[in-house]
């Protein structure tokens, strides 16, 4: 059975548990940095714990581009608003299924503990994604709902990134079970306000330069209740498609339980 680290650093000094949650919120304005440090934890969960990877890129920029280089890209790299209906769907029924074939374990186990392989859903720029959706917005929205409240427990982890989310976007039942929020850069204080709850004072928080790959975090379960300042990685000199090229190679030769009979792309 594989055993893997689920701790990520973001920097030398700050760490976030992507098992601890069902995932990551992470909000900046254009040129903070925040398509980075996406990428960065893309990576990270891709070498780290074998993750496999589902991208929802509305707006057809970089990480559409991966469609050409993960297997079953076209599936698991999608643009439309039906293809996004589709992929949602089928991630849920696949976590169903998944759940069905928990067994011989002990009470509240989780997929790591079963030997299942994690999955990591990246949507980028998510009020793109709904402002396109249309007839399918209701689906949409309650799709990732389920994928949100039920994933954590079934190995399936969502990144929802974008340059400001608040109620009118995604309901605040959904983005506070995103256990680690990010905000790039500074931002207003609805944004610190949405992010951060637990502050009464958002000028108590963290002084945060104005410069690319400078933010906040604030995980659930780290030790310090504050939102904590970090410099995130530099990625301008990595080649992101060879390198997740690379590691979706090496992963499918992990040794996970073969959920090929019912997993469906």
């Amino acid at each position: 059975m594989m055993t893997s680290n689920y701790i990520m650093a973001i920097d030398n000094n700050v760490t976030f548990n992507l098992k601890g949650s069902g995932g990551l919120l992470l909000i900046g304005r254009s040129g903070t940095g925040k398509s980075n440090l996406a990428t960065y934890i893309m990576l990270k969960s891709m070498s780290q714990v074998h993750c496999g990877l589902y991208i929802v890129d509305a707006k057809r920029a970089d990480m559409f581009s991966l469609n050409k280089v993960l297997i079953n890209g076209n599936k698991v790299v999608v643009s439309t608003t039906n293809q996004i209906a589709r992929m949602l769907r089928l991630i849920n029924e696949n976590m169903n299924n998944r759940y069905e074939h928990f067994s011989n374990g002990k009470w509240g186990q989780d997929f790591s503990e079963y030997g299942f392989r994690p999955y990591l859903l990246v949507i980028d720029e998510i009020s793109a994604m709904l402002a396109e959706a249309g007839d399918n917005k209701k689906e949409i929205v309650s799709q990732l709902r389920q994928i949100i409240l039920r994933g954590r427990q079934a190995g399936i982890f969502t990144l929802i990134s974008g340059q400001r989310i608040d109620a009118s976007i995604l309901d605040r039942d959904i983005t506070l079970q995103l256990g680690t929020r990010i905000v790039m850069g500074q931002a207003d204080g609805d944004t610190y306000r949405m992010a951060y709850p637990m502050i009464k004072d958002i000028k108590s928080l963290p002084f945060v330069p104005n410069q690319p790959g400078y933010g906040l975090i604030y995980s659930d379960g780290q030790r310090i209740n504050n939102p904590i300042p970090f410099i995130a990685a530099d990625m301008t000199n990595i080649d992101v498609p060879s390198v997740i090229k690379r590691l979706e190679q090496t992963n499918t030769n992990i040794d996970y339980i073969d959920e090929s009979s019912y997993w469906k792309f």
